[in-house]
């Protein structure tokens, strides 16, 4: 998602702009909006209206002070996976939505997403509703857990990552978990040991897949004749998600797939921003709507 603003640029900016020009004369819903990179890049390519929509409450007020004075944009808290609601009768020309975990949430301790910063073990995207991860942490059964793991984070080493955890309970913060899971890896490595392990219980924590299956399904219900959504994802498991979801629309005549390959960053992009790197960018056009 959007890294902070006036630090970096937001993911794939340009390639998103591209895949959503045609768009640009409609109503566009930035389902994921974040800190409002590409609602401002969509802006900056002459986007008339924009709905940016994010779970996080943190950041609706962050977009609402950021674009106060542009009556092109109206932030809403809401998840995307309500889009056809969120946008009543209305029907949209573009959608846009940047996967994952947004770079302000990582560097926000108290939001309990990082394992390099200490703060209390939430993840919830929205921390007003739902259980945090503290509580699937500390019950979920140690065969649960590896199962968990290995799923969703897709970590080999799930049953003695599990087994480390179980045996350190009770796990309050972030920095301990990540203790907990590092003891299962001996010696040295190149990633962080708790990478996967965070990302796993982060997904669990915020259901994200299923999210993601009903988000896209809603996407194309909100779209107009013509319209496009665009979805970058940051790990395979998103990505295989929205690619069998495309593959399946144009199968079913709802639509054609606008990128056979998944689109990436260039090596520039890559070095200035390293969260880049895993990034991918599928389009879809809806067909046959009016």
């Amino acid at each position: 998602m959007t890294a902070r603003a006036g630090r970096h640029q937001p993911v794939m900016r340009h390639a998103t702009v591209d895949a959503l020009r045609p768009c640009l004369g409609g109503l566009i819903v930035d389902g994921t909006a974040g800190q409002g990179g590409h609602a401002q890049a969509l802006l900056d390519a002459g986007a008339e209206q924009i709905l940016a929509i994010d779970l996080d409450p943190d950041a609706v007020r962050w977009l609402s002070r950021r674009f106060q004075s542009d009556p092109r944009v109206q932030p809403l808290h809401a998840s995307y996976s309500d889009l056809p609601q969120a946008i009543g009768a209305d029907r949209a020309a573009g959608v846009l939505l940047d996967l994952g975990v947004s770079s302000k949430q990582l560097e926000t301790a108290e939001r309990g997403f990082s394992f390099r910063l200490e703060g209390p073990l939430d993840m919830r995207f929205d921390p007003t509703a739902g259980a945090p991860a503290v509580q699937l942490v500390n019950r979920l059964p140690e065969a649960d857990l590896a199962a968990l793991i290995r799923e969703y984070g897709e970590e080999r080493r799930s049953r003695a990552v599990a087994r480390r955890i179980v045996a350190s309970r009770p796990i309050e913060t972030t920095t301990e978990l990540a203790r907990a899971v590092a003891r299962a890896f001996p010696g040295r490595r190149r990633r962080h040991p708790a990478t996967r392990t965070f990302q796993a219980i982060r997904i669990a924590t915020n259901d994200e897949l299923d999210v993601l299956r009903n988000g896209l399904a809603g996407a194309r219900l909100a779209l107009r004749a013509g319209g496009r959504l665009a979805v970058i994802a940051f790990h395979s498991l998103e990505d295989r998600i929205v690619k069998q979801a495309f593959r399946r629309w144009a199968q079913e005549g709802l639509g054609e797939v606008l990128t056979r390959r998944p689109i990436r960053p260039n090596r520039s992009e890559t070095q200035h921003n390293p969260r880049a790197r895993s990034a991918r960018l599928r389009v879809f056009s809806v067909v046959g709507r009016s």
